[in-house]
């Protein structure tokens, strides 16, 4: 039972913050200053900060749970243990602040099983109250919500003037949308375990809840597969970068121990010159001399590229508990002409009566593709289909698909699109305005008259539509494709850009319209990943964290 709790309005004492607007003279700059103290990243739906604050002493903060069904929760641990070791207090430097402070945690949540794992409409919803004096209190439903709340708590912690100390506070907070992902592309630069894992932690500590993983692409093959190993074999950069089964299931654990969702993509009919390992599966291409091409695209006449692919994705399902599925479909139009150089394959048109029309082809092929994961689905209601938004333009996508938008990148072509998808009663993600591989210089994290920026004004519900169609959309996806990102610089590339998009996706729109008010607190929130260990780059101008990156001492 939630402890009942009346908030009227979000109320944001700062602790003598410096404004943001308080800019350097002659210079234009945001003052390095500016800071809040204390205050969550992403903004609380409802939240009132109190005017005084606790002081306490460094690794004083004791959880205890109450109510909670199983006390040896392997998600609650595994929190408990990472919140009081590591992110409560992570300056070691000793502090020699007074008082201690005990955070109640009541829930009647059932810990998940071993075999359960986060899911679309997963409860991330909770309270919780830091009063002046006594016990704080955290209240959730779920296990998830009492993930979103112990960030939220330590987000109160803070230190100044060698002293720490414990905003008091009272919040309710819940998600506006219910996806709000991170894709993390693994084909075009491999990504070791340790470091996909330290973005897990990362997206946790912004209230992220899915990984798109998108684990293969024409480059590059490191997905392991039992009953197709030499997929790999072929086309994994080398031997040592892969991903097998023990690894994958690893990552998957460890998201799930942080409530994320990990949604792979297996990218056909196009994106496919990696899968050559699996002979006679991709077409045979020839140019205008007639000789025989790299092919990027899948051969769809064939009866058994449909055995294979049945096969494969069987495999896939039972590997990957998530139930959304991301088929990909994108930039087919680049290589399928090539199924015009082949003669087989004209044949075959010609038969069906598509004569050269390769969008008819490309359409028996989706038919194909869509029924045979819906055998393997079976009758779980819960279960979509992800494709990106070209299926949707061209093509034939099932009612129940969802649309992954990500090339309608201005303003009026993304809400259009929006528009236009919801209309026909289709469940939208969103991308194309947050794609952080590109990188600008300036703050394009606020910059809206950026192409590739926007990531903080995008609002995925601003397109003409009535509220029905707004449901349908189901949230963001903040896309990191990996021409240009290894595990060398991946986290500098992604954070805290990709917080931006963390709270336009979490928090009330209404509230979070101005990126010149949230960067006090996105600068906070960038300086305690740094505290933290993490490498969150400088994103606004010259500034500065009291406690500053440095490589770990060995």
């Amino acid at each position: 039972m939630f402890l009942l709790i009346a908030i009227v309005s979000i109320t944001i004492l700062q602790l003598k913050n410096v404004a943001a607007t308080d800019e350097l003279p002659d210079i234009g700059w945001p003052s390095p200053h500016a800071t809040s103290r204390g205050e969550v990243w992403p903004l609380p739906q409802k939240a009132e900060y109190g005017k005084e604050n606790r002081t306490i002493r460094r690794g004083s903060i004791m959880i205890a749970w109450q109510g909670i069904r199983d006390v040896d929760c392997d998600i609650l641990e595994f929190a408990k243990r990472t919140y009081q070791k590591e992110w409560f207090f992570p300056n070691r430097n000793p502090a020699a602040s007074p008082g201690g402070l005990k955070l109640i945690i009541r829930s009647d949540a059932k810990c998940p099983e071993k075999d359960e794992y986060p899911q679309q409409g997963m409860n991330e919803e909770y309270y919780l109250r830091v009063p002046v004096a006594g016990d704080a209190v955290l209240e959730a439903d779920e296990v998830w919500g009492i993930l979103r709340g112990l960030e939220s708590f330590s987000q109160l912690i803070f230190q100044t003037r060698g002293a720490h100390f414990v905003r008091t506070a009272v919040i309710h907070d819940w998600p506006e949308y219910t996806v709000r992902g991170v894709l993390i592309d693994t084909a075009r630069h491999y990504i070791p375990k340790k470091i996909l894992m330290r973005q897990l932690d990362i997206m946790a500590q912004n209230k992220f809840n899915l990984l798109h993983w998108h684990i293969v692409d024409s480059q590059s093959f490191p997905y392991v597969s039992k009953k197709y190993p030499h997929l790999s074999e072929r086309s994994a950069y080398t031997p040592s970068h892969v991903y097998n089964k023990n690894t994958v299931q690893e990552i998957i654990d460890h998201a799930k121990m942080r409530g994320i969702r990990v949604m792979v993509e297996f990218d056909t009919p196009g994106h496919m010159a990696s899968w050559k390992g699996e002979l006679g599966l991709l077409a045979e291409c020839h140019d205008e001399s007639g000789h025989s091409v790299l092919s990027n695209i899948i051969d769809p006449t064939l009866e058994r590229n449909y055995a294979f692919l049945r096969n494969f994705y069987d495999e896939i399902l039972s590997v990957f508990p998530e139930k959304f599925i991301h088929l990909g479909g994108d930039e087919v139009g680049f290589w399928k002409t090539c199924w015009l150089t082949n003669p087989k394959i004209r044949d075959f048109m010609m038969h069906k009566g598509f004569d050269e029309n390769t969008t008819m082809l490309e359409n028996y092929y989706y038919d194909r593709l869509q029924d045979l994961i819906s055998d393997i689905i079976g009758v779980d209601k819960e279960a979509r289909m992800v494709f990106w938004e070209e299926v949707f333009q061209y093509n034939n996508p099932y009612p129940k698909s969802v649309v992954h938008v990500w090339y309608s990148a201005s303003e009026k072509a993304r809400n259009d699109a929006l528009q236009r998808y919801t209309a026909a009663g289709h469940e939208v993600i969103l991308s194309s305005c947050w794609y952080l591989n590109y990188v600008n210089y300036g703050a394009d994290w606020k910059d809206e008259g950026s192409k590739s920026g926007q990531f903080y004004y995008c609002n995925p519900r601003g397109f003409n539509g009535s509220e029905e169609q707004k449901k349908l959309v189901l949230g963001g996806i903040a896309a990191l494709w990996g021409e240009f990102v290894d595990g060398t610089n991946i986290e500098s590339v992604l954070w805290p850009r990709a917080s931006a998009v963390a709270e336009r996706l979490w928090s009330n729109p209404k509230q979070t319209t101005d990126a010149d008010q949230a960067w006090p607190r996105l600068h906070e929130h960038r300086c305690r990943l740094v505290s933290r260990g993490y490498r969150a780059s400088p994103i606004n101008g010259p500034d500065y964290c009291i406690t500053e990156y440095d490589e770990p001492s060995t």
